[in-house]
């Protein structure tokens, strides 16, 4: 009698196949595992790419703002610390006589003409408008403007009035009350008006790529609403004219930027669509920056080569699983000439995404001294597709700028035995371009003498990938050197000068060397412009700068415009006598060119008043009590150089005057106090 459980079991060849489909279904199992853990990681890491470079967008950004915000107050606190100003201020309100009227609404044009405020004006203690540029005006502060000008005249600095709208403009604008003292006493202020649609709003433009949905906004947290201080890309919307509510749950990136939220993050415009945006402060401001990109926008592209590279992994595991049906079914003759033409399908498909993707394959065989490469690594290196490459033919395509550097970290990775991954430049033999590649290997043993047998690996063309990172690399240098330079003389700025210093200081300090400093005044500038107008001023400042730039021959030596008609020349390393000469070359320069100045009193040519200072750090420090980092360290070198130029003046002028005793003496003598930084103006 046959057993029930004998009557269940699967025949031999129902075993076969059930073990076979088992098999069949693991594989399967594993390749999606593998695929879907790949996919990810490798999205995480496209993901944090993205993110990191809108990070870095909204930062240049936030930086940009910034210093705009910084530079509009130091203009203001430098009219407020102008004793000039204040002692023209007073005498025209004590005499009222035209000529010291004049005399401010010079300075307030100068202003408006050359610092580039949309308008400027002089305010009593009371908030009356009582002068601009054009004449006498009239009218009373708002109570914005007000409020800065009662903080500022408690506090004798400079009030800020944050951006806003007013009927009197037709433009939002953003507001300074600098407050002059006559000694003790409030003279009043100076009301500073900028157009931000002129310098602030195109800071905001400014993207390393082309996209269509990116944008960047200033907002500001008004009770309970957002207030968008810029105007929007895909909005007609007047700027400070859209609020909106600050609810719970919004995913609008403006509320949650003023809810709180910094970094990166996800939300939805107010357009409806899904967008990554990075949040950030501006400091010493209420002001929040948020920068966005539509996520569609970021992602479709680095999604399109993560399934174009997936897909070669997908082909692997057909590949293998084809392996393993022809060894299961190799006396099936019909089915494995099936197999076998799906195959070359498999492979023709491979390679056509090998060339989508750019990516080719390769061994090298140490012992043969060859490469056997696929055909687009064949491509990639500009040779036949025949699948073979000589060692000496790599040798010599290498780039000899890089040649000696590449040998080295191959021969590294293979006497160590660990991966490879680097980037180099090649030549191609065929049509000589010179290409940058991406190789990805790994070094094998032999069986057991320890030499190196094979390196398998990918090689990609990374060419257009290195392009636009030189671009973006020159964008970022242009910039920079577009914040550090001054627009109207085309020489170093403030900003460059107080890095330059900074840097040089703290080198002198290790290296126990010297430093120099050169200040230079053009002679009576002030009477130049009244005589031959403002346009030709602004000529003649450039063709001394250009000149004062020329003569400057030593690397590390740096001419910056310090202010008005001011220049600075900073020698690193000079003793006292190569500064001197320094000097008096640069003041030859300047005689040589013969400009004409006939409001000049010493002559009929532009001349200039130079005050030298030299100096070693390690003696200052050393002498001190106070520990200074950057360039409030060098502020002796200033206080000297300032004294030296002032001593200059005091000796008739066109002349160098190099600080001693006497420097300092003198402005002792005069009721000052110890020498400061400072601009000096002709009035």
């Amino acid at each position: 009698m046959t057993s029930p459980v004998a009557s269940l079991r699967l025949p031999a060849p129902a075993r076969a196949w059930w073990a076979l489909g088992l098999l069949v279904a693991l594989l399967f199992a594993a390749i999606g595992w593998g695929v879907h853990a790949i996919y990810q990681a490798r999205e995480q890491r496209y993901r944090h790419q993205i993110e990191g470079g809108l990070q870095a967008v909204n930062h240049m950004q936030v930086r940009g703002v910034t210093d705009w915000r910084r530079r509009r107050l130091q203009e203001a606190a430098a009219l407020t610390d102008d004793r000039l100003l204040a002692q023209a201020v007073a005498r025209w309100r004590a005499t009222a006589a035209p000529d010291a009227e004049q005399a401010v609404r010079e300075r307030l044009r100068i202003l408006v003409e050359h610092v580039r405020y949309t308008a400027a004006y002089f305010v009593d203690p009371q908030g009356r408008l009582i002068l601009d540029a054009g004449g006498p005006a009239t009218g009373t502060l708002q109570p914005p403007e007000m409020r800065a000008l009662e903080g500022a005249l408690a506090r004798a600095e400079p009030g800020v009035v944050e951006l806003r709208r007013d009927p009197a403009f037709a433009f939002p604008f953003f507001g300074l009350l600098a407050p002059l003292y006559d000694g003790t006493a409030s003279l009043g202020a100076i009301w500073l008006v900028m157009d931000a649609r002129t310098t602030l709003y195109p800071l905001l433009e400014t993207w390393p790529t082309s996209s269509r949905t990116a944008e960047s906004v200033l907002v500001e947290r008004q009770e309970d609403t957002a207030l968008f201080l810029s105007p929007l890309r895909h909005r007609s919307d007047e700027p400070l004219a859209l609020r909106l509510p600050a609810e719970p749950g919004s995913r609008d990136p403006m509320v949650l930027a003023v809810a709180g939220v910094r970094g990166a993050f996800y939300g939805s415009d107010y357009r409806n669509q899904p967008v990554l945006a990075v949040a950030s402060a501006v400091p010493d401001s209420p002001w929040l920056l948020v920068s966005k990109v539509d996520v569609a926008d970021a992602f479709t592209a680095a999604q399109r080569r993560e399934w174009l590279a997936l897909s070669l992994f997908v082909s692997l595991g057909l590949l293998s699983l084809g392996c393993v049906v022809v060894l299961w079914q190799g006396r099936a003759w019909r089915r494995e000439r099936a197999l076998k033409a799906e195959l070359e399908r498999n492979l023709r498909w491979l390679d056509n995404a090998q060339k989508a993707a750019s990516v080719g394959y390769f061994v090298y065989e140490g012992q043969s001294e060859a490469f056997i490469m696929s055909r687009m690594a064949s491509a990639i290196f500009g040779l036949p597709s025949d699948g073979r490459m000589t060692l000496r033919q790599w040798v010599g395509m290498l780039h000899p700028d890089e040649r000696a550097q590449t040998l080295e970290i191959h021969g590294r990775a293979m006497s160590e035995r660990i991966p490879l991954r680097t980037q180099y430049r090649i030549q191609r033999n065929g049509d000589g371009q010179v290409r940058w590649i991406e190789v990805w290997g790994e070094y094998g043993d032999s069986a057991g003498d320890g030499e190196p047998l094979l390196m398998t690996g990918t090689v990609q063309d990374i060419t257009d990938r290195k392009h636009t990172e030189d671009e973006l690399a020159r964008y970022r240098n242009a910039l920079e050197s577009q914040v550090r330079m001054d627009p109207l003389t085309q020489v170093a700025n403030r900003l460059a000068l107080d890095e330059a210093v900074a840097r040089a200081w703290s080198q002198a300090l290790r290296e126990g060397s010297s430093l120099a400093l050169l200040m230079i005044d053009v002679d009576h500038f002030k009477a130049y412009n009244d005589y031959y107008g403002h346009v030709a001023g602004d000529l003649c400042l450039q063709r001394v700068a250009s000149a004062l730039a020329s003569a400057l021959g030593r690397p590390g030596d740096l001419l910056a415009r310090y202010g008005g008609e001011e220049f600075a020349v900073l020698l690193p390393g000079a003793d006292a006598d190569a500064a001197l000469a320094v000097a008096h070359r640069l003041q030859e320069v300047l005689r040589a060119l013969s400009l004409e100045h006939r409001a000049n009193p010493g002559g009929f040519t532009v001349t200039a008043s130079m005050g030298l200072a030299h100096l070693r750090p390690a003696d200052v420090v050393s002498a001190g009590t106070e520990t200074r980092a950057g360039v409030d360290a060098a502020q002796p070198l200033f206080q000297q150089a300032d004294a030296a130029l002032y001593r200059a003046k005091q000796l008739g002028r066109d002349r160098v005057v190099s600080y001693d005793a006497q420097c300092a003496a003198t402005l002792y003598e005069a009721g000052q106090p110890a020498p400061a930084i400072m601009l000096t103006y002709d009035i």
